[in-house]
């Protein structure tokens, strides 16, 4: 005979959980990453298009770190837009799932709790890496000289 605690039970069962969420945390975490990366990669072909409109900048006296600048507010406006609205539609998510739990006769007490320190955490951290990776195409962008970007058309 094979008799488990109530304990145990509960353990295993709560482990069961823990690990579902963590698999879907990892592909959010995921989603970042491709988000970012993608925001990257906009950043760059931004410069590529806009060669023309940086010279003309660059022809009328904007400075080197000017045009970086904008760029990088550009894709900063971006990243946190994304930001701020992903985390709305995903709180409203989880107050909705939430709500309906709560209706259910098994669960009346659950309630919902955001972790507000670690979604600031994320914030900063998306924020950041988000800015460095256009870091990089903003600084090519400030490096066009006038004359080469409209010597063509």
């Amino acid at each position: 005979m094979h008799a488990d605690t109530f304990t145990k039970l509960v353990h295993d069962n709560v482990a069961g959980s823990m690990l579902f969420l963590r698999i879907i945390e990892g592909f959010m975490g995921l989603g970042l990453v491709v988000g970012v990366a993608a925001l990257g990669v906009i950043a760059a072909r931004s410069v590529v298009e806009r060669r023309q409109q940086i010279g003309v900048l660059r022809a009328i006296g904007f400075q080197k770190s000017a045009v970086r600048l904008g760029f990088l507010l550009e894709s900063g406006f971006l990243a946190l837009t994304s930001i701020v609205v992903g985390t709305a539609l995903g709180l409203a998510m989880a107050y909705n799932v939430v709500d309906d739990a709560k209706r259910q006769a098994t669960w009346p007490e659950v309630r919902l709790s955001i972790p507000w320190l670690n979604l600031v955490e994320i914030f900063v951290a998306v924020l950041v890496v988000a800015l460095a990776t256009t870091y990089l195409p903003a600084r090519r962008a400030s490096k066009i000289y006038a004359a080469e970007a409209l010597r063509y058309e």
